[in-house]
């Protein structure tokens, strides 16, 4: 009211070209997600090749794809869709941490936690219960999408798998990486 309508015009612009930035960001950040994967051999060798601008196309394809399906929900049912897998990857790397403290307890690590594996369970117990009331609280559609989502992540694995023993597709681990590999031997 103070401005006018041109600043109103002007915070409106700004604000719409900001949230443009951010998503376009966003997108490129898990673009960029999925050629590291690849690069790792997690993903087919397709993930990893780029564009003569050097962005990861296939990878940008399948982020545009993924905003696409997402796009007949309603903002705050995206946001606790997010939310909900988010709190279920918490729970996943929980049981890694334990995990790896049972499997590998005098494994070099550049920071530890000075609990033993008893100390490190109970640790998590908390922060995993409080998680489980978050996860209690979602809707049932945001819980049935999240569940589709986590159940989509469970089969791909071993169908990539199963592709790579198969060679459907061009798996390869790209040379280049050698800090990546040289930090685990």
């Amino acid at each position: 009211m103070l401005g006018g309508v041109w600043l109103r015009t002007w915070i409106q612009a700004a604000a719409a070209l900001s949230n443009m930035g951010m998503f376009l960001a966003d997108m490129s950040s898990d673009s960029f997600q999925l050629k590291g994967m690849a690069t790792r051999g997690m993903l087919p060798e397709l993930f990893a090749k780029r564009s003569p601008y050097g962005t990861p196309l296939v990878g940008i394809l399948f982020s545009a794809s993924g905003v696409i399906l997402l796009s007949w929900m309603s903002f705050q049912e995206i946001v606790a869709a997010e939310n909900f897998l988010y709190c279920f990857g918490m729970i996943m790397e929980f049981i890694a941490f334990v995990k790896l403290r049972i499997d590998h307890p005098a494994e070099s690590r550049p920071y530890k936690i000075p609990l033993g594996t008893v100390g490190s369970i109970i640790m998590c117990i908390q922060p995993t219960l409080l998680i489980l009331v978050v996860l209690a609280f979602a809707s049932f559609k945001v819980m049935v999408i999240s569940m589709v989502a986590i159940m989509i992540g469970f089969v791909l694995e071993p169908c990539l798998r199963y592709s790579d023993r198969k060679r459907w597709f061009k798996y390869s681990i790209i040379a280049d990486h050698h800090e990546y590999h040289s930090a685990y031997q």
